[in-house]
Formats: C-alpha cells, structure tokens, sequence
C-alpha cells in the first residue's frame, strides 16, 4: 500500500478515545503542525534548477518552472510531495505529458492515499504495478519517492505517522486528557479560609453568594474581611501543572520523531540560542532537509531528464546568512580573488550591475619594485655600506 491509512482504528475501551491511525490525526497534533510547515515551507522556497554534470544550465526548462499545472505554482509542488513523503512515507506523481522524443513535458500530482501498490509477487513478470483509484497505471508514468523501505514490503516507504505512531497516539491521548480536564475540572479562582473553627455549610454557602455578588465584575474593589480570615489565589491544579510537563515532553518526541531540534519546534534547547541565520540553517540542511530533498532530486532526475542531467533544489536560499555578514564576507572574499563583484551580487539574487553608480573594482597590487636605500644621519645611503675614509 502507498496509503496513509495502513493500519485499522483502534478504540480505547476505557476513554472511548481513538488512537492516532491516519495522517488527518497526527497533523492535527501542533508539533507534527509545525513540523510539516518547517519542512515544507523551507524547501517549496528553493527553485529547482537543471544541470548537465556539475554545470548549471541556462534558461531553467518550463517543467522545473512549473511541473504540475493544475497546483499552479512550483512551491505548492514541492510542497505537497514533501508533506506526502513524511506523513506516508511515499510521494508519487505521474507524467501525462511527454514530447515527441519522449522528454517529459508535463506532470501531476495525486495524493498519496490514492495510490495502491500491488505486491511483485503477485504480478507475471515480478515488478510493481501501480493502481490509481483501483485503476492500474502504466508503471513508466509513475514517479514514486518512497522514504525507506517498509518491513516485508520493500516496494513501498514508511511515514512518520506509521514508524512513530505509539508515540503520536500518547500525545494525542495527552491533548485529549488535558482538553477534558480543563473543560469538566475547573478550579476555582480563590479559597477564602475563614477564622471560625466550627463553620455549617449554610453559612459558608451564604459567604460565597456573597462573595460573588460583590466581587464578581471587571472591577477590581476593596474586600474587608474579619480578623484572621486567609485568601489564597488558586491557579492550576497539580494534576493540569504535570500535563503541561507532558506536553512539554511530548513536544521533544514529536521533534525527534520528525528528525529535528526541539528548537524549531518551540521546545526547550540552548543549541541555537546564540547562533546566526547562516548556521542554523546549515544545520538544519544538513541534518533533516538534505535526505528529503536528496531523495527527491534523484528520483525526478531519473524519471524527468535524459542520462547525464539532474534536478537539484538551489539550497542558497537556506545557506544565506543576515545581511551585514554576507557583505562582510562578501568584501572578503572579492578582496582575495575567490570571487567576482558580480558573483556576489548574483548570490544575494541582485543584478549584475546596480542601478546607481558603478561596481568598484579591486585595484590589482603593485608588483614589488628595487629594494629602497635607507638613508642614515651621516649621509650613507646605506647602513651596510662602509664609510670612506
């Protein structure tokens, strides 16, 4: 299966709860939220470029500009498969275009729920048929991206939601307990303790009513109150203070689960506290976004480009540091030759040349010229020569 719904709903007999078994579930969790907004985000930014070895080519072909017409941009693209391949572990479009010489032209995505991948054992010649919708497809139109292998069924990836679903089903059972609490256990705001020893429930009922029929408002007025008599504001309940540490634990499961730093997702670390823009998205590249994007990269060169061409996402726009330091930088490296006036203004994604004014070039260093006579205070021209006699 290429489906996100691998496994059947499972009910809680004690909460009547259901566990987390689909995509829709585990996205409504906000860590898994954020996390899908991370990688998606960050990587449907990178344009998509042809190159032909390491060279890149010039002009980008219209199938990188935009590969699936009907999602109207390249970004929701990239997009949509990257939120395919973590959540269903499998991320698949298909050609419905080619050229006459059998390029490919055009492109489109379908979820990955739609798509049903037969067992090889089960076909006559032993490789992988594609169904769409219970219809089979041609398997050279199908472009799959599949995340890892799954046990016993190599022929299709595994999303977080299936690998990590005891921990994603104790998150959701944890939101689910806290939203119960708070909703059916509220706490009051404050506890009066009166300086009586012996106080009849009639008497302490009265004192509430009255309590509340002067105090209840936006405005915040005077209470005089008999001698010896203890308000104590009441906040949270120590039961709803632990669920928000299991909150706060969960938040680093789901992190972890998804291959990142509890930074990025709003919990607790000190790693990128004091760290500029340039290496934490260097970090962040290497460490979750390469192997989703690399994966990517491979499969669509395969399926979309002749031998020798490849696709690959123009990770600049994650590498780029602040402003300031990529001038700093920049001066640097022109100053010592590595880099041309103009190569760095491309990398900024500036034109060649500005608008006003002209580029300063570096001014070449003069050759080294004859060695200078020092002329000392008797008149030697130079200190190593003999004075006459």
């Amino acid at each position: 299966m290429v489906s996100g719904q691998l496994w059947p709903p499972v009910v809680d007999p004690a909460t009547l709860t259901r566990q987390v078994w689909d995509v829709n579930s585990a996205r409504s969790l906000p860590g898994m939220g954020r996390a899908l907004q991370l990688y998606g985000g960050l990587i449907s930014q990178c344009a998509i470029d042809q190159f032909s070895g390491d060279e890149l080519t010039k002009p980008r072909p219209p199938l990188l500009q935009l590969p699936d017409v009907n999602l109207r941009a390249r970004s929701t693209f990239a997009r949509v498969h990257v939120e395919d391949y973590l959540l269903h572990g499998n991320a698949v479009h298909m050609v419905t275009m080619r050229y006459a010489e059998g390029g490919v032209r055009g492109v489109r995505w379908f979820p990955a729920h739609m798509w049903h991948v037969a067992d090889p054992a089960s076909t006559e010649d032993g490789g992988v048929d594609y169904y769409l919708n219970g219809r089979k497809v041609p398997r050279g139109d199908v472009v799959h991206a599949q995340r890892g292998a799954a046990e016993g069924a190599p022929w299709r990836g595994v999303g977080v939601v299936e690998e990590h679903l005891k921990t994603l089903n104790r998150a959701g059972l944890e939101e689910a307990a806290e939203s119960k609490n708070l909703t059916g256990g509220g706490v009051p705001s404050v506890a009066v303790i009166a300086p009586q020893h012996t106080l009849s429930p009639e008497e302490a009922e009265a004192a509430k009513d009255t309590w509340e029929e002067k105090f209840t408002g936006p405005g915040r007025r005077p209470a005089v109150l008999p001698n010896g008599t203890e308000v104590i504001p009441l906040s949270w309940s120590p039961v709803d203070s632990q669920m928000i540490e299991a909150r706060k634990l969960s938040l680093v499961d789901v992190a972890n689960a998804c291959n990142l730093d509890p930074y990025w997702l709003g919990g607790q670390s000190s790693s990128h506290t004091y760290k500029s823009p340039g290496p934490m998205f260097l970090t962040l590249l290497r460490t979750s976004l390469e192997p989703v994007m690399s994966d990517l990269e491979l499969v669509w060169s395969l399926a979309w480009l002749p031998y020798g061409r490849s696709v690959r996402f123009d990770r600049l726009q994650l590498t780029r540091d602040d402003f300031a330091t990529e001038v700093q930088s920049g001066v640097a490296a022109v100053n010592a030759g590595l880099m041309t006036a103009e190569e760095w203004r491309i990398r900024q994604s500036l034109p060649t040349e500005p608008e006003f004014g002209e580029l300063k070039k570096p001014e070449p260093a003069a050759p080294p010229g004859p060695p200078s006579l020092k002329v000392l205070p008797g008149g030697a021209e130079d200190d190593n020569q003999e004075e006459a006699v």
